[in-house]
């Protein structure tokens, strides 16, 4: 299409993230104006050349109202005068409290975003469970108990060990592995006091590999979907992925249409499941996110450009979908996927330096003694009992070979000064000690 013919402008939420940026670059390169939005000044998309000026609004956790009035004003204010494209597009968690104000906005300005009654029925852990077991979709068993005694009654249908968790948490707040009925019902009545206005429910354990699937629908249609999984993560437990690849949706499409289709869902939507990846056996979800995922740049980058298609999908109706996903991209974060690579090396049996440790006070003492040649006897012994040298070599081989297989994600081909507002990641790293909430998913 011509440029004239993708004439629009749209606003985005939460400028200080890498999906806003995402957002901002596929539309902006197309001819798009962007205006970019949040509560503080120095941000990613305030650096961008495809962001034609930024504002600011007052933050919702300090309060919803006065963000939602923020918001209405700059999209009246920003208005074309002309009846082009006109679009707020959320980009975060921001997205559930536009989605509940949403007729505020009417006759403004388009949101693209699902409904409110949509979001709500699958937006906590707890109306997630309903909603699967009332739909029959495929996902992890749920149990929830309201008193100590449903969850004795319950708990001889369990297969330990379980998890336990609030409704509502983010970053693993609240959750827990239990072994034993005895220990699962102490724990439920701790989180019952920790988090008194909150369902607290009990969820089985399942073995795989988590996988992230990416969509877009129309009323209730699937019309656009690809599937990543995370190869490496940082942290390595529990972290964002660091390096993802493109698989195959088709295992994952239908289960989500078979959620979403009743829900009548419009717009985008990340679905979390896990699976064994047995042909046999069914992928289980395990939770929604109504919004856009921390892996929305491997998602362009895998030829599926989800923030072109949903303003398309908002502004022209109908969309005939012919991109496909290339199935087998590799992408990384530089720096962090280096640091998750060593870290799983580091991690292997290979390494004991449990060993190297018990002997360094000796080594130490030896050294302080003056007595080197037997300090640099203990010493070799140590490391020989805790590094096997040629299989250290094929470990360090194997992740360099991942490392050149994987295509570095950059932001700023075409976008110089970008780099200067990813010190906002940086800053939030040196500063907590972890990453910015919207890049860990």
């Amino acid at each position: 299409m011509s440029k004239q013919e993708q004439k629009g402008r749209v606003i985005v939420t939460y400028g200080r993230s890498l999906v806003a940026l995402m957002i901002a670059q596929s539309l902006g390169s197309k001819g798009i104006e962007v205006i970019g939005c949040d509560d503080v000044n120095m941000t990613v998309l305030s650096f961008s050349k495809f962001v034609k000026k930024n504002v600011l609004y007052t933050s919702p956790s300090i309060s919803e109202d006065a963000f939602i009035d923020d918001l209405v004003k700059i999209a009246k204010n920003n208005k074309p005068e002309d009846d082009q494209p006109y679009l707020l597009i959320p980009a975060f968690r921001d997205a559930e409290i536009i989605a509940r104000h949403k007729e505020k906005f009417e006759g403004i300005i388009t949101v693209a975003c699902p409904d409110s009654e949509a979001i709500d029925r699958v937006n906590h852990k707890d109306t997630f469970a309903k909603t699967t077991q009332d739909l029959g979709v495929e996902s992890l068993k749920t149990w929830l108990p309201k008193t100590k005694q449903d969850l004795e009654d319950q708990t001889s249908e369990m297969e330990f060990p379980v998890f336990i968790k609030p409704a509502i948490g983010a970053g693993g707040r609240g959750i827990s592995k239990e072994h034993n009925a005895q220990t699962l019902i102490t724990r439920f009545e701790s989180l019952q006091k920790k988090y008194p206005n909150q369902q607290i429910l009990v969820q089985e354990m399942a073995q795989g590999v988590d996988y992230c699937f990416c969509g877009l629908f129309e009323h209730g249609t699937l019309v656009a979907s690809m599937v990543y999984h995370n190869i490496r993560k940082y942290p390595m437990e529990a972290g964002q992925g660091v390096v993802r690849e493109t698989v195959e949706s088709k295992k994952f499409d239908k289960l989500a249409q078979d959620l979403m289709g009743p829900l009548n869902w419009n717009g985008v939507a990340g679905i979390d499941f896990i699976w064994d990846e047995k042909e046999d056996s069914a992928p289980m979800m395990i939770e929604v996110n109504p919004r856009f995922w921390a892996g929305l740049d491997h998602s362009i980058k895998s030829n599926v450009d989800f923030p072109y298609l949903l303003y398309k999908m908002f502004t022209q109706g109908d969309l005939d979908i012919e991109d496909n996903a290339y199935i087998g991209l590799k992408t990384s974060l530089p720096g962090l996927s280096t640091i998750a690579r060593i870290k799983e090396m580091m991690s292997q049996e290979i390494f004991r330096f449990d060993k190297l440790q018990e002997k360094w006070p000796d080594i130490k003492s030896r050294i302080a003694d003056n007595d080197l040649k037997n300090a640099y006897r203990l010493f070799s012994d140590a490391v020989q009992d805790t590094v096997s040298f040629s299989e250290a070599i094929d470990a360090l081989k194997a992740i360099r070979r991942e490392s050149k297989e994987a295509e570095d994600m950059t932001y700023a081909d075409d976008d110089p000064f970008v780099g200067l507002g990813a010190l906002f990641i940086l800053g939030s790293l040196i500063q907590h000690g972890e990453l910015p909430p919207e890049i860990k998913r």
